[in-house]
């Protein structure tokens, strides 16, 4: 681990900014949530521009800064949903072997592959949120008081709203069938786009070694995905703790292919006419009707291509090497 006062000094404003972001959570406003969903954004441009040690650094300076103007535990619900994930998939993005390792050319470098890194980011949302579950104790009495909850927010927009107890079982229900697949799902989403979006920042100031990825052609799962949220959606019809257990994989890995499933529609629809009028009514049509997300699904369950970026390795480094 290469530590130095440029890494440091990164790491730690690269925390302090994504512990502010945060504070969206607890503050509820409109404009503060837009921030809380870019919490992860902040660690993954020191991580990728700096190298993982920056990374680690400024999830470790977020998590601190969190627990120091809220409380230990607040931070780490926080750490374990976002500063955590955001530092762990930064790493996997800056792996890279050397080509001829793996029978490729010998002056070249293999990056971890694309699908990989969204399979295990996948993975690792899905545990911290069953961590998540343990500590705070979801389970049907939370659901129940969130049932409530709802059906008072309701009453108070309408006065003419009434509630028996039948219906307030009924929402219990369902909030129990959904928050766990929804919430790893939103969770992973904005990790990606955070991704994303500091990959594209870093790549602009020249700070960033890995090469651009195609991410119509590269952002998909790998096939060991399949069999496991096979697994997770046959065991999420059961009921209980293991239901809910397999509804966290299950909504982590299905927004996986989801996002596997839109990829493939841009990558098929390039350089056809029709392309931007079939982007904008897909993307229309899943907002108007919802359940058509099932459509891209669906798709991404058939392309489990992995592909890999590969950089030539500088000369200078070459020699360094042999």
């Amino acid at each position: 681990m290469h530590l130095d006062k440029t890494i440091i000094g990164v790491g730690i404003l690269a925390g302090l900014a994504s512990a502010l972001m945060s504070s969206g959570v607890l503050i509820q406003s409109g404009l503060a949530m837009v921030l809380y969903f870019l919490t992860p954004l902040p660690i993954f441009v020191a991580a990728l521009g700096w190298g993982s040690t920056a990374g680690i650094i400024a999830a470790i300076a977020a998590s601190a800064s969190v627990a120091l103007f809220t409380t230990p535990l607040t931070a780490l619900l926080i750490a374990l949903i976002s500063f955590i994930p955001a530092a762990y998939g930064a790493y996997l993005c800056g792996l890279a072997r050397f080509g001829a390792d793996i029978g490729g050319p010998k002056n070249s470098l293999v990056w971890f592959p694309l699908s990989d890194l969204v399979f295990r980011l996948a993975i690792t949302v899905a545990v911290s949120f069953l961590a998540v579950g343990a500590i705070i104790g979801y389970g049907p009495e939370m659901a129940e008081k969130l049932a409530n909850d709802v059906v008072l927010r309701l009453a108070e927009a309408d006065s003419q709203f009434t509630a028996n107890d039948e219906a307030r079982d009924n929402i219990a229900a369902l909030l129990m069938f959904i928050l766990p697949a929804m919430q790893p799902a939103v969770t992973l989403l904005a990790l990606i786009a955070n991704l994303y979006l500091a990959l594209r920042l870093n790549a602009m100031s020249g700070r960033l070694r890995r090469p651009r990825d195609d991410w119509p052609s590269s952002l998909r799962l790998p096939r060991i995905a399949l069999p496991i949220l096979a697994i997770a959606l046959a065991l999420s019809f059961t009921s209980g703790t293991i239901a809910q257990i397999a509804s966290v994989f299950v909504g982590a890995l299905g927004l996986g292919f989801t996002l596997s499933g839109f990829a493939v529609m841009h990558m098929h629809s390039r350089g056809k006419n029709w392309r931007s009028a079939l982007l904008w009514l897909a993307y229309i049509s899943i907002i108007l009707v919802s359940p058509l997300i099932l459509v891209f699904f669906v798709l991404g369950l058939f392309d489990t291509t992995r592909t890999a970026p590969v950089s030539k390795i500088p000369d200078n480094e070459n020699e360094s090497n042999s």
